[in-house]
């Protein structure tokens, strides 16, 4: 079900959205006598001061169909009427209370969320070998190069994504130096964010995802 007041909202927020703005149009002239006459939000005279200085400015055509529908203190109003009204404290506070703060967004948090899918978003390596860096290929990658490191002479299956490969000792430790560099290069890049962040010179989500992060990698984080 509709609460009541809640019509009156976008005809007080375009209202005064175009009073703002020094615009002068019939249509709200109208839409003040309105408010006025209904005393909505207890400001009666507000909205019919507000009407009879709108209508004082329109063209005669525009003025003159509006004069013909208002009662002689309206009327006179319209007369009479020099100065913009102010805008009632207690409207105005009504008025701040329908718009919510946006929350604040956790930019650290975004900035940590980026990194993550930087650091697991995988590598290539001489432009054809793409090997995974997700957490747990990173654990078996580390794995693999502690093993070749005391089994030198061991060719190993390694399986990428495109499938198993055989690798010597030195192809397995060039590998998991680049996975290394990779992961080191997303840390440090969340590093330098967060430093922008609190000098000011990063504020928003969009700036996060510009900054140049390792290009090795994939995609934005969730949002």
């Amino acid at each position: 079900m509709y609460r009541i007041d809640s019509m009156y909202e976008p005809m007080v927020e375009a209202l005064l959205a175009a009073r703002s703005e020094n615009k002068a149009d019939r249509w709200m002239a109208c839409v003040a006598f309105w408010l006025g006459r209904q005393q909505i939000y207890n400001v009666p005279d507000y909205w019919l001061a507000l009407a009879a200085r709108i209508t004082s400015g329109l063209d005669a055509a525009d003025k003159d169909a509006i004069l013909d529908q208002l009662s002689n203190k309206e009327a006179a109003l319209v007369s009479s009427a020099t100065e913009w009204p102010e805008a009632p404290a207690s409207l105005l506070s009504i008025v701040a209370g329908w718009s919510l703060e946006p929350e604040p967004v956790d930019l650290y948090a975004y900035a940590a969320s980026k990194r993550y899918a930087v650091e697991t978003g995988g590598i290539i390596i001489d432009g054809e070998m793409r090997i995974m860096t997700d957490r747990a290929s990173q654990s078996l990658i580390t794995g693999a190069y502690n093993y070749v490191q005391a089994n030198p002479e061991v060719a190993m299956k390694f399986k990428t994504v495109s499938g198993f490969v055989e690798l010597t000792a030195g192809q397995m430790a060039a590998i998991a130096n680049a996975v290394g560099a990779h992961v080191q290069a997303a840390f440090a890049a969340e590093g330098e964010v967060n430093a922008q962040i609190i000098a000011g010179s990063i504020s928003t989500k969009a700036e996060i995802d510009a900054f140049a992060w390792p290009s090795n990698a994939a995609a934005s984080p969730s949002t």
